[in-house]
């Protein structure tokens, strides 16, 4: 991206011009539709996640058809999968439940090289509070359960001016809803945010200059809206063109929060090194209001392994964090890294993660923190370290996260209102982890483990804390060019201060086909 405010979380949401697609030239406009369903059978000694003695056992069918979109034109691009997991419950325990998810991406170039439209649709299965049970794959019966929608639309226009000038103005609409959520549950519905990221960035010279500005609009239903206005300049000075950059900014913002209004300048400094193709450091650090804000990246990979670590500081909104952060450790993402010199064509390379995942097991994310429901602004300090690594037959994926949040309002002793509290706590920290491993037998059959260990505890004056272990086993076979067997077994531990303790182990066999 061109300025430095990409360095800042929020500060530069979304590309500075075009998506390089997959239907760029080379690759050529490709489109299908991939139909597909699982049906597996589990068996689980507490499907009720009830403390010893209260415990009911159950057998749990799980029906799961998914439609994957492939879409890259030359100027019109549509990706990812819709699914609908439907759960029947019979034994001690009996329910019927109902998910969908969503992952879709797409954009249009509807002017060439100029204006873009973008947008996304993200529905999934997430959890209310950090000391609540997070059972694996919606197994099990909580309260803590919900389903989040995110819906994004997003226009923005890039260009050249001349003299080698280049701008660029975008416009993040983000609506968000809770569906499924636990009856008799206060103050939990919807959101609307909107952002502004608008930025002039001068030739790429030894020393240039760059001027950006930034908005935020957040609104839940009947409270007052939380807003956030800033302007910088940044001086760039390149001492390595195309490998090094330097900067530094200063600037002015306007907050205006539930319980707090503030104003002041801002100042700080960054840079980004690119030493190769394969690796990339970036750091920058910004004083404002709550003090010191920062964010550092640092990206590796080659042919047989890929590394991330990042780290920031910033205060965000809810549906503004959603909108910034992943859902969990992406796999996939960390494989695609790994294939990239192998195989340059991104759809061709996404094909190639996708099936090579499907012969090993490998689950699409792995354990991350919970971004919590909250209608105030939140300071969030957090960091998260990924890596993954193949080998001839065997593939290790790892995680670790660390995410400390504070209310804005509550950092400033001023009393929260009745809905920041209606989540056990939203001032904590949660800190977790997970491996997984998978080993080829055969050409046709894997097998392989994945261990969890996360845990949740609350600032003081609060004691509140939750810890949670889990170990799955895994197995997958196939039985033809379109379909996958798999079986497996799980056992997980949850202790917690806020609910009720539990143990819960589970067996499942079942079958993927796609049309």
């Amino acid at each position: 991206m061109g300025g430095a405010g990409a360095l800042y979380p929020g500060a530069a949401a979304g590309p500075a011009g075009p998506v390089p697609g997959p239907g760029a030239p080379g690759g050529g406009p490709r489109w299908a539709l991939a139909p597909a369903i699982a049906v597996s059978e589990t068996y689980s000694d507490n499907a009720n996640l009830a403390p010893t003695n209260q415990q009911k056992s159950s057998f749990i069918t799980s029906v799961t058809p998914s439609l994957g979109v492939i879409g890259n034109g030359r100027r019109v691009q549509l990706n990812g999968t819709v699914a609908v997991q439907a759960l029947l419950y019979r034994g001690e325990f009996e329910q019927t439940q109902i998910y969908p998810r969503a992952n879709l991406l797409g954009s249009v170039e509807a002017i060439e090289k100029f204006f873009y439209v973008e947008g996304s649709a993200n529905v999934y299965q997430t959890y209310l509070s950090a000391f609540g049970p997070q059972p694996v794959g919606n197994i099990g019966q909580t309260n803590n359960r919900y389903t989040q929608q995110t819906y994004r639309v997003s226009p923005y226009i890039t260009g050249r001016a001349p003299g080698q000038t280049t701008y660029f103005l975008r416009n993040d609409n983000v609506w968000t809803t809770l569906g499924n959520t636990p009856s008799g549950t206060p103050g939990l519905n919807g959101s609307y945010f909107d952002q502004w990221t608008g930025r002039i960035v001068g030739p790429v010279r030894t020393v240039s200059g760059t001027a950006e500005f930034f908005t935020t609009y957040t609104k839940f239903p009947n409270q007052p809206s939380i807003d956030t206005k800033l302007v910088r300049a940044i001086l760039n000075y390149r001492p390595i063109p195309q490998e090094l950059r330097l900067f530094a900014d200063g600037g002015y913002e306007w907050n205006n929060y539930t319980f707090q209004q503030t104003q002041d300048a801002i100042y700080g400094a960054g840079f980004e090194w690119h030493p190769s193709l394969r690796t990339q450091l970036s750091g920058a650090a910004e004083h404002r209001f709550f003090g010191w804000s920062y964010l550092g990246t640092f990206n590796h990979r080659n042919p047989y392994s890929a590394l991330t670590l990042s780290a920031s500081r910033n205060v965000f909104t809810y549906p503004q964090q959603l909108l910034a952060l992943p859902a969990g450790a992406n796999v996939a993402s960390l494989l695609d890294a790994v294939f990239t010199a192998k195989i340059p064509d991104p759809v061709e390379r996404a094909a190639a993660v996708q099936e090579f995942m499907r012969q090993a097991g490998l689950p699409d994310t792995l354990q991350s923190s919970v971004t919590l429901y909250t209608q105030q602004a939140q300071l969030a300090t957090q960091g998260t370290a990924s890596f993954a690594l193949i080998g001839l037959r065997s593939v290790l994926a790892f995680t670790t996260y660390y995410l400390k949040s504070q209310v804005v309002s509550g950092a400033t002793g001023t009393p929260l209102p009745p809905v920041a509290g209606i989540i056990n706590n939203n001032n904590n920290t949660q800190v977790g982890g997970a491996i997984t491993y998978s080993y080829r037998l055969t050409l046709t059959t894997s097998v392989g483990a994945t261990a969890t260990h996360f845990w949740s505890q609350a600032l003081p004056p609060l004691t509140t804390k939750s810890t949670t272990d889990v170990l799955q086993l895994f197995a997958t076979t196939r039985f033809g060019t379109r379909t996958d067997g798999f079986a497996g077994a799980s056992y997980s531990k949850f202790d917690s201060s806020a609910a009720a303790s539990y143990n819960a182990a589970t067996v499942v066999v079942g079958v993927a086909h796609r049309f």
